[in-house]
């Protein structure tokens, strides 16, 4: 079925509604002027990274800024020409020229229109983040050695050829101005101090008029400014066309430009999200929100833009309550185009590098490289990878190897065969619990399995256990019927245990001669196997093994669960079952530790309250409603039951332990008998929730809207799990209601 596409009229409409409103009105104008003072002089120096005049940032953080925010899907954020896009921008200044600059704006507005109208915003959480922290680090050093130059007041180098930036660097300290040195070096320090002591101040502004009072009071001869800047904004126009040559190669830096324009906006996004204001932001509306106002921007001889991470956060911090505030910071930077532009066209350029190398230094967080390199050393490898692509080669080959180098350590760790080996007390048994793909990847792991099996002598036994083999494709497949026949040659019978459908299908059609081992899939049909060759079956060892693989493959892994675990229990559900051994209640409600507490017993029987009962079942549910808090009580009945089928044929008569305990369950009929057992399994389970209701700390509990009691029957034939429905009368399907 073919997706509808992404409208977003109607949400527009709630979210715009409250910009007209007098409502927070002093705290977004509040909010947006102390985001202009920040994005004034940041818009300066990124223009200045681009390659284009300073003024054509202000112009595009005021463009950008209104569309984004009239029609973007982020309501705290802010947009505008962005510190990360700098770099790729300026090759394509160099490349194509500012008109060139102007079509890809207005190519990847369309397209991140066209994506987020089929509603693909999603898919820009597809790049691996080691590879986003990466691609921000290598631009954040490019910008620190692009911008070394002009914070010396020297001629501007090829930025795409940082190391001869680096080689030269000494050259570049003996030509040096030292005065515009200082001033950058001043503006640098003040950004990085002034927050620790004033966090709430407008920092870059104060970092640029610091300098730029000095240079102007003092009279600083030499010191290279802004120079002139529009005093207005240009009428919208279309680009010339006629002036481009190769369409091919500059759509496909438009591509480029709107994958990282769109990557960055996602992020931006997502770390607005993250500081809990306002509704979650919604990606498709985002993506059209960025697209128009890109498309805007272009039309006006702007950069192209996205949401600023940094802008959007100050936005929040300064009190920001509705979209107003984002077109407010816009409308403070044009008015500062219209009413001062004086005093910007007198900013030193090395204050504004110093802003640069601010941002970049930012942008370089070894922090997350240190975390990578603790957690995960694959996710380590893809950023120092992804970070040396882009300072040698550039920013499209450099992510475009992060990804591949991603790629390729999912697929080994995909692909790679495990064996957790245990050799049973008997010396004739060995069990290997194979975990992981079994691909081609697997020959040398199953080749050196078999030396490792064939060491051994006098084995009788090996069985293979497939339940926790994620893939099996046709090489794998070969592989280990290769490596069971080799096995069996020796006299070794081979088992294979808890094959799937599908795997089992592989194997045989990778048979070409007669099939070698037996297949099981419960435990006791292993145990007919081994005693039907005169070998005891161990339970003790198929425990031991089963205890071996949760360290290796569970508890090694979940170090912080089984440690939050140990400083207390706090599970969500009281479950009631039957002790059954086709129950698995951890499985069937793929639950993790910690999150039941399970009673079980014959007959999933809850006995009627006595006050001085002595039964567990009374000590459990006491426990778990008074001291753990549980407020969600499961009674989980089975089809096929046991305990039912004795009860019906009278096998609780005499006075054993068993039928005293069945005989609850007769009781609970009163005299008539169910005529089957599954009515009688329907019956008995309803019965438990009546006894369930004679505990007086259930009853102090009914009043409260919290507290739920559910009865529910696990059907041993399909696995299905049906609930009791008081409305309807009867057991319905618990997946299929909710659906």
């Amino acid at each position: 079925m073919v997706p509808k596409l992404y409208f977003g009229f109607s949400y527009l409409k709630g979210e715009l509604a409250p910009m007209f409103r007098k409502k927070y009105l002093q705290e977004d104008i509040f909010a947006g002027l102390t985001v202009a003072c920040i994005a004034i002089p940041l818009s300066l120096a990124i223009a200045m990274a681009s390659g284009v005049e300073p003024g054509v940032g202000l112009l595009s953080a005021v463009i950008g800024g209104i569309l984004a925010a009239i029609l973007g899907g982020t309501s705290m954020a802010v947009t505008g020409p962005a510190a990360a896009m700098a770099i790729i921008i300026a090759s394509n200044v160099e490349q194509y020229g500012m008109t060139g600059l102007l079509m890809i704006g207005i190519i990847c507005g369309v397209l991140q229109i066209a994506f987020g109208v089929f509603k693909l915003g999603r898919y820009a959480k597809l790049v691996p983040l080691p590879v986003v922290a990466a691609f921000t680090a290598g631009i954040g050093f490019i910008i620190i050695v692009g911008q070394l130059p002009k914070a010396l007041q020297l001629p501007s180098p090829d930025q795409n050829h940082v190391f001869s930036v680096i080689q030269h660097i000494g050259t570049y300290i003996e030509t040096m101005n030292p005065v515009a040195f200082g001033l950058a070096l001043m503006t640098l320090v003040i950004l990085k101090v002034l927050p620790r002591f004033f966090p709430k101040a407008p920092t870059p502004l104060i970092a640029v008029a610091i300098p730029s009072l000095i240079v102007y009071f003092i009279g600083l001869k030499g010191i290279i400014l802004v120079g002139s800047i529009p005093h207005r904004l240009t009428l919208p126009h279309l680009p010339n066309f006629n002036a481009i040559n190769d369409w091919a190669d500059l759509f496909m830096s438009a591509l480029v430009v709107f994958a990282l324009a769109s990557l960055e906006t996602l992020l931006s996004s997502s770390a607005v999200d993250s500081m809990g204001k306002g509704d979650m932001h919604n990606p498709n509306q985002e993506l059209i929100g960025q697209g128009a106002a890109n498309v805007g921007v272009a039309i006006f001889g702007g950069l192209p833009v996205t949401s600023v991470i940094a802008r959007s956060l100050v936005n929040i911090s300064a009190g920001a309550k509705t979209r107003r505030s984002a077109i407010f910071h816009s409308l403070a930077v044009l008015a500062a185009i219209y009413l001062f532009p004086d005093l910007i066209e007198k900013i030193p350029v090395a204050a504004l590098a110093g802003i640069l190398l601010s941002a970049g230094i930012s942008m370089i967080n070894w922090k997350e490289f240190v975390h990578y390199w603790h957690t995960d050393r694959g996710e380590a490898v893809i950023y120092l990878i992804t970070f040396i692509a882009i300072i040698a080669t550039d920013l499209v080959e450099g992510v475009q190897a992060g990804i591949c180098v991603a790629f390729l350590l999912v697929a080994i760790r995909m692909l790679k065969t495990k064996a957790n080996i245990r050799l049973w007390t008997n010396q004739v048994v060995m069990r290997v619990g194979l975990t992981g793909g079994m691909t081609f990847w697997s020959f040398e792991r199953l080749s050196k399995l078999e030396e490792y099996i064939l060491a051994h002598t006098g084995l009788r036994f090996v069985v293979f256990e497939f339940n926790e083999v994620s893939g099996l494709d046709s090489s794998g497949a070969g592989h280990i019927v290769t490596t069971a026949q080799t096995i069996a040659s020796k006299g070794i019978k081979i088992i294979f245990h808890g094959l799937t459908q599908e795997q089992e299908t592989i194997l045989n059609a990778n048979v070409q001669s007669e099939v070698v081992w037996s297949q099981t899939h419960t435990e006791s049909e292993i145990k007919v196997l081994l005693e039907a060759s005169g070998v005891a079956h161990s339970a003790k060892d198929v425990l031991r093994h089963g205890m071996q693989k949760y360290l290796v493959d569970f508890a090694k892994e979940r170090k912080q669960l089984i440690f939050t675990l140990a400083q207390g229990q706090n599970p969500h559900t009281l479950l009631i079952t039957c002790s059954d051994n086709r129950l698995n209640p951890n499985s069937f409600l793929s639950s993790g530790l910690g999150e039941l507490f399970i009673v079980r017993n014959v007959g999933n029987v809850v006995p009627v309250y006595e006050p001085n009962s002595q039964h567990s079942e009374v000590a459990a549910i006491e426990f778990a409603l008074g001291s753990l808090g549980i407020r969600n009580i499961v009674i989980c009945a089975h089809t096929d039951c046991g305990a039912i089928k004795s009860v019906l044929s009278g096998g609780c008569a005499d006075d054993s332990g068993l039928s005293n305990w069945l005989k609850r369950i007769r009781i609970g009929y009163g005299d008539d008998l169910p005529d089957n057992v599954s009515d009688g399994v329907r019956l008995n389970l309803l019965n438990q929730i009546n006894n369930l209701k004679t505990y007086p700390i259930i009853n102090e509990l009914l009043e409260d809207e919290k507290f739920a009691i559910s009865a529910w029957v696990y059907d041993v034939t399909t696995a299905e799990m049906m609930e009791w429905s008081v409305e309807r009368g009867q057991l319905v399907s618990l997946i299929k209601e909710q659906s």
